[in-house]
């Protein structure tokens, strides 16, 4: 073969195998990092649970069966929580049960009217909350005339998804303090040990502290409790919201303060004892500012970052145990509610949708973001 033809037919060889032709994508088979739930308000109004799965990165995929529930139900207090195989929404009126599969659908599987539990008979039901059990389910009770919680009502679930009514525990009626963006006002907190559960929270500029034991048999012991608030020259500190390390013992809490007459907020640390009290060691000048004034907190599954969500955005510090809280991001977003973990090292916060960082106490980055019409209501299913 003439050395210039057989050059060139080697070349044409060459550069057809470096061809890459295009390839159907494969269905993912990489466990999911967590399972995300959201509220999602829609036009009519319609109201659906989504449910999405997050990968390694936080970048969310809708789960097949997604919306699992809808409803026509006009709710300002949608809310959500969940233990590793239910999960528990309410509407105000209603408590609904859902069982998870191992893919994360979901299954309706009871329902019953806690509203008609409350004091009034007809105060909404404005939080859920777990013991760290997940055993026991408590519903705030909401005055209507006023976002102010007034009892917590507690609901044993059954293994078949059934509520049954355990009992009621007076809660402080806070007069002019309402948080829509996750109603830090009405949220228990319960420690590592499931014996105690604390709510901070201000009454027309007074402190206004909730601490209760958990009973047996899941009630609730409510038992009075004074912590020393920091004190500062230029006003008065009152809470604003508070959070509990899950990870140590003894156990700490972080407590939003802000100064009121429009004072900054800032962020002190209390550490619960073996009866219960709280003590600390924070001062005005060892306490961060926050960037983004009062909000909802929520602490990271390792104890080591806490996040900060309102209406004027998201922020993440250092969680230091009983060593003072330290500044660490800027401002992450610019209106946030519902923050939330899993536990590899995600953060995910409603912003027009379903937002995720990737946040480590080194580093940290935005990773995904998932539109939707006006979501409510978040909880993170961690796996």
């Amino acid at each position: 073969m003439n050395p210039a033809v057989k050059f060139a037919a080697l070349l044409i060889i060459t550069l057809c195998a470096a061809v890459t032709f295009p390839q159907f994508a494969s269905a993912q088979t990489t466990s999911p990092h967590a399972y995300v739930y959201v509220i999602n308000r829609l036009n009519g109004p319609i109201n659906e649970l989504d449910g999405f799965s997050a990968d390694s990165t936080g970048a969310l995929t809708a789960l097949p069966g997604s919306p699992f529930w809808t409803s026509t139900t006009a709710s300002q207090f949608w809310t959500l929580a969940h233990t590793p195989n239910w999960l528990f929404l309410s509407d105000e009126v209603k408590i609904y049960s859902f069982s998870i599969a191992s893919n994360g659908a979901l299954t309706l599987k009871s329902s019953i009217n806690a509203q008609q539990f409350s004091p009034a008979g007809s105060d909404v039901i404005s939080k859920l909350s777990l013991d760290r059990s997940g055993s026991t389910l408590y519903a705030a009770a909401t005055e209507q005339s006023a976002a102010t919680g007034n009892a917590i009502l507690a609901f044993h679930r059954g293994s078949n998804g059934v509520f049954t009514y355990l009992g009621s525990t007076d809660y402080p009626d806070r007069n002019g303090f309402s948080d829509i963006f996750g109603d830090a006002s009405s949220r228990l907190d319960f420690v590592i040990q499931n014996n105690y559960a604390y709510n901070a929270g201000c009454d027309n500029g007074n402190a206004s502290w909730f601490a209760a034991q958990r009973n047996f048999d899941g009630t609730l012991s409510r038992f009075p409790i004074n912590p020393t608030i920091p004190s500062n020259p230029n006003g008065n500190y009152c809470p604003f919201a508070s959070a509990v390390d899950s990870t140590p013992n003894p156990p700490h809490l972080a407590v939003g303060l802000f100064l009121e007459q429009s004072g900054p907020a800032q962020l002190a640390v209390y550490t619960a004892d073996s009866s219960g009290n709280l003590t600390t060691t924070s001062t005005a000048q060892n306490m961060p500012t926050t960037a983004v004034g009062d909000g909802v907190m929520s602490i990271s599954p390792a104890g080591n970052l806490l996040a900060i969500a309102s209406g004027r955005g998201l922020q993440v510090f250092h969680f230091n145990g009983s060593n003072p809280i330290t500044q660490y991001t800027k401002r992450l977003a610019w209106s946030a509610s519902h923050p939330a973990w899993d536990k590899h090292n995600h953060l995910y916060a409603l912003e027009g949708g379903v937002r995720v960082w990737r946040i480590t106490p080194n580093f940290w980055k935005p990773t995904a973001r998932y539109p939707l019409n006006a979501p409510a209501a978040l909880t993170v299913l961690s796996k």
